[in-house]
């Protein structure tokens, strides 16, 4: 075998390799350098955007004119960033930031300062991209700068196939309209995430007056999804005013939306809603049941007795529970005839704890 050739071999090896190396270290060096520069520029030129942007807001109008001389003089520096999309995405987020910390007439002015840039023209574009996300970008640009007259191009992405479209359309209709952007839901068809009705129930908590709502219309949408977030909406907001239509709900198609309804009914403790329950039990699902029995633990009467006697010696610990306790509640003198024993270990530890937690 031929050392020397081998030697030779691993030592070229070492010296490319230490090369490439110390390029390798002074590439990073450079690209670190360059990150903190461009991070350096990015952070003066927003400084210098809010500065220009305060100033605009703080201009004296010219009556008649839509723009100051100086508000036109700051135009045209922001219309130099507005090309650059590093520099547009800067001006539009220190727009927004601001927008936040202002009211009355400095938003519209700030408004007419976003069209006269073009940013509005650069939203709308977003939206006849191909990409998704872009898509959502636009919506939001839109909503939050509170461009309404777009709403006619959002309509269309209310049921766009991703959800993250659709919930951006969604928050502009209600965010922007209030209890009128409502609407939307009379043409959806596609489904709701549990957090996009937490966000849409976050916007309706910030309607004015929530006795406006007629929600009844949508208690009788055929999208399930859209009959549980209105659910939501009469739970959350007492709409006791709602209860035949929540009777009617108990025999709905969708499993979903029965157990909602129950669930309201026993927070408005409907007694009618136990009868009706109570007639079809043999009908019901486990989880149908047990939330009966959750209703009858706030609306039984010792005229249930009868009926939740059947369910003490269910193979469901749950129901057994409730049924025991609810018994136990309303008609004492049965419950005290029962056995106090039983060759069911489940039975017997319920009765145990029914007893030293009430008092024999």
């Amino acid at each position: 075998m031929n050392f020397p050739l081998v030697e030779s071999v691993i030592w070229t090896l070492v010296v490319i390799l230490s090369i490439v190396i110390l390029i390798l270290i002074f590439y990073l060096k450079a690209l670190r350098s360059n990150i903190r520069l461009t991070e350096v520029r990015k952070i003066k030129y927003r400084n210098n955007v809010e500065q220009l942007l305060i100033e605009f807001l703080y201009s004296e109008d010219v009556e008649g004119e839509k723009f100051s001389d100086n508000q036109k003089k700051i135009i045209k520096k922001f219309k130099k960033g507005v090309p650059s999309k590093n520099k547009r995405q800067i001006i539009s987020n220190t727009f927004f930031e601001l927008s936040r910390e202002i009211s009355g007439n400095m938003i519209l002015t700030m408004h007419k300062l976003y069209e006269e840039l073009g940013l509005l023209n650069f939203a709308i574009k977003k939206l006849r991209s191909k990409k998704w996300n872009i898509i959502a970008i636009g919506i939001k640009d839109l909503r939050q700068f509170k461009i309404k007259r777009t709403q006619n191009l959002i309509t269309k992405f209310i049921n766009h196939k991703r959800e993250e479209v659709r919930r951006e359309a969604h928050l502009y209709f209600l965010e922007l309209f209030g209890y009128e952007g409502l609407s939307f839901l009379d043409n959806l068809k596609a489904p709701l995430s549990e957090w996009d009705q937490i966000q849409l129930l976050r916007e309706i908590e910030k309607f004015e007056n929530h006795e406006i709502i007629d929600v009844t219309k949508w208690l009788r949408s055929e999208n399930k999804y859209v009959i549980i977030l209105i659910l939501n909406v009469v739970k959350f907001f007492n709409r006791l005013e709602t209860k035949e239509i929540l009777l009617e709900l108990i025999n709905h198609s969708s499993f979903e939306v029965r157990i909602k309804a129950i669930d309201i009914l026993t927070h408005f403790e409907v007694a009618e809603a136990k009868e009706i329950l109570k007639n079809k039990i043999l009908e019901l699902s486990l989880k149908e049941q047990i939330a009966l029995f959750e209703l009858l633990e706030k609306t039984a009467t010792i005229a249930d007795s009868v009926f939740v006697l059947d369910y003490i010696s269910s193979n469901n610990f749950e129901l057994k529970h409730k049924a025991l306790k609810i018994l136990k509640t309303v008609d004492k003198g049965l419950y005290d005839k029962l056995e106090k024993t039983s060759n069911d270990e489940s039975y017997n530890k319920i009765i145990n704890f029914l007893d030293f937690s009430y008092g024999i």
